[in-house]
């Protein structure tokens, strides 16, 4: 039997959430079944080595914007490809592919096209881009979001009715972190004798790196032998920066930069914080749990979906650095705790959240659509 044809979009191979689990599905899709593709905007980034050598094409469409000759001809090569390669299921895993792959894929003909949302929507884009995309949404076979907070908000904030919606919750490749306890030490020098608290999250507003460090201002009066380890790059970078002074927090916070192997960071952490103020199923929470960590994480998005509160970290009402650092506090007074919530977390994400559960739910929801 022909293998089914399956074109997976993207838009770059930058370190992110959506970059990570494309590339995670693109590993673990069943080869005797499907013939996986690649389409990007930027072929570039780290992820890219990660794609499997077995992947025949990497198309990119380099776009400068939407509203340019370069762009129609882009189009037309993109219109051009799914023809010839008789692609029979398009995946996009962004906002802007859903914008450029879903109407281009349905001019095309081909028969199951899936847009996605993998992140809260209005909060992350202006008015105009969320027309936009919602207009796509309406041309798609369906939409994959990866919590059930945003199909629940797609339905009841953004009013959609058709087509259908599924949630199919992001995968975790837990070899990475096992094999991970076996290497040396992944950052430089021995580990702190502090409690080490991690942020893992790109410097960007919606993160609420600023809250964090409120939250740490207050977690320091009440246990001085805390450090807090920010681990991405943004634009808030030198905001961050500024604030760490003004609170005097420069002896407790160190700001590492992109790293690209999280495991070998998540060795050298206690605890994994989420100050996130908008989230659909983060990626840096998967990996905390898979590490065996607890977390701390602001109640917003599909974080109740991955945490039981409690029982494998705790929830926090955003907004609250106060709130937030007591329950800090609870996790660096107690190593049994921690040592608890952690191997909870990490027997939740065996069970449920692995690559291979991931991509056996796309598996289905891509024959059930073509037949």
């Amino acid at each position: 039997m022909d293998r089914i044809q399956v074109l997976i979009f993207v838009d770059s191979f930058r370190i992110g959430g959506s970059e990570r689990q494309a590339v995670e599905l693109l590993k673990s899709l069943d080869r005797r079944r499907f013939d996986p593709l690649v389409a990007c905007f930027h072929k570039d980034g780290p992820l890219l080595a990660e794609v499997p050598s077995d992947v025949p094409l990497i198309a990119e469409f380099p776009l400068s914007g939407f509203s340019n000759v370069k762009t129609i001809r882009h189009a037309l090569r993109f219109v051009l490809l799914l023809r010839r390669m008789r692609i029979q299921v398009v995946q996009c895993f962004d906002f802007y592919s859903n914008i450029f792959a879903v109407p281009l894929s349905r001019l095309a003909r081909v028969p199951v096209v899936l847009a996605s949302r993998r992140d809260e929507g209005l909060s992350m884009r202006n008015k105009v881009q969320h027309r936009v995309e919602l207009s796509c949404f309406r041309l798609a076979s369906g939409i994959v979001t990866n919590s059930e907070a945003i199909k629940v908000q797609l339905k009841n904030r953004d009013h959609i009715r058709k087509p259908p919606i599924w949630t199919i919750h992001n995968g975790i490749d837990l070899d990475r972190f096992d094999c991970e306890k076996m290497l040396g030490n992944g950052m430089a020098g021995s580990k702190s004798q502090r409690t080490t608290i991690a942020v893992i999250a790109n410097l960007r507003p919606e993160k609420g790196h600023l809250i964090m460090l409120e939250s740490l201002r207050c977690l320091l009066r009440r246990i001085s032998t805390v450090e807090l380890l920010l681990v991405g790059e943004g634009p808030m970078r030198a905001a961050i920066e500024d604030r760490i002074k003004e609170l005097g927090l420069s002896d407790h916070v160190r700001l590492a930069g992109m790293i690209r192997n999280v495991p070998s960071v998540l060795k050298n952490v206690d605890i994994v914080a989420s100050s996130s103020i908008s989230e659909a199923f983060p990626n840096a929470i998967l990996e905390a749990m898979a590490a065996a960590l607890p977390v701390v994480a602001n109640d917003v998005g599909g974080n109740r979906e991955l945490i039981v509160d409690g029982r494998t970290g705790y929830l926090v009402p955003p907004n609250k650095p106060f709130e937030f650092a007591q329950q800090l506090e609870k996790l660096c007074s107690s190593s049994k705790e921690r040592y608890r919530l952690g191997n909870a977390g990490r027997q939740i994400i065996a069970e449920l959240y692995t690559v291979n559960r991931m991509a056996k739910r796309f598996e289905t929801l891509f024959d059930t659509l073509l037949n």
